[in-house]
């Protein structure tokens, strides 16, 4: 008989117990098969300097920039990954593996109006992460995108407003309009959502809600990558927590998150 592979759903995981703190609850997801391929984290590879992004000329180009990998080795950005630096703040709009020893244009959205500006030559890794508010617009409007073959383009309006939206919920103003800013002054707060929401033991994913609300599930191909990016993640969801503080919580129990299988796939 042959063996026909088929993607995992969220019946195939193992779902865990719910840890809630304040109004943000994550599921940890476990049980989904490990992938085979050998890659580093773009947040690595910046820190080992096996990797340089930088704008894709002297004037640069507002949605892409130049990724160059030096290593011999694939390496992962994720969508929503932030990129500070040179002349203005990107999020980066889908996930990419990107091949070794190549020159590579991404996609992506600015986090910061109020700069075009030279601020270094070269960008460096985020602590924070876009909130899964951006991350599903783009991915929504990519549906669009990929059927007229314009790729992994943005609504750069949209991206804008949302920002200015944090900044006003969050009572955070910043001068440029930069993403960065906004959650550099909510740190703290953003510190005891990681603190209270801390990773035990194996895990490849986790499953979000916000005041009962699913937000969304990030999901791995091995416990180490999702270890290392699991506190940038929690960043993005709890910027969404912070905002709707407020709003009434309801109770997350493994059955509901199963039940989501249907409604999500």
């Amino acid at each position: 008989m042959t063996k026909v592979n088929r993607m995992t759903t969220l019946a195939d995981l193992t779902i865990g117990n719910p840890k809630t703190v304040l109004n943000l609850t994550a599921v940890p997801l476990s049980g989904n098969p490990a992938s085979t391929l050998d890659y580093l984290l773009i947040d690595e590879a910046l820190e080992a300097k096996k990797v340089v992004i930088e704008e894709v000329s002297e004037g640069g180009s507002v949605p892409e920039l130049r990724m160059t990998n030096f290593a011999n080795k694939v390496v992962l950005i994720v969508d929503g990954t932030e990129l500070v630096g040179a002349k203005q703040n990107r999020i980066v709009n889908a996930s990419f593996l990107i091949p070794p020893e190549s020159v590579t244009r991404i996609p992506v959205s600015c986090v910061e109006q109020g700069r075009w500006g030279y601020k270094g030559r070269e960008f460096a890794p985020s602590r924070h992460f876009s909130p899964h508010r951006i991350r599903r617009g783009n991915a929504e409007f990519h549906k669009t995108t990929l059927r007229q073959n314009r790729g992994y383009a943005t609504e750069q309006g949209k991206v804008w407003a949302h920002v200015a939206d944090m900044s006003h919920e969050m009572a955070a103003p910043t001068m440029t309009g930069a993403m960065n800013d906004v959650l550099e002054q909510r740190e703290g707060s953003i510190e005891e959502y990681r603190k209270g929401i801390s990773l035990d033991g194996a895990g490849t994913g986790s499953a979000f809600f916000v005041n009962g609300i699913f937000q969304g599930i990030e999901l791995f191909d091995r416990e180490a990558t999702f270890g290392k990016m699991f506190p940038k993640l929690l960043s993005g969801v709890a910027v969404e927590a912070m905002a709707r503080k407020a709003d009434r919580t309801e109770i997350i129990t493994p059955e509901r998150v199963g039940d989501m299988d249907g409604r999500n796939r």
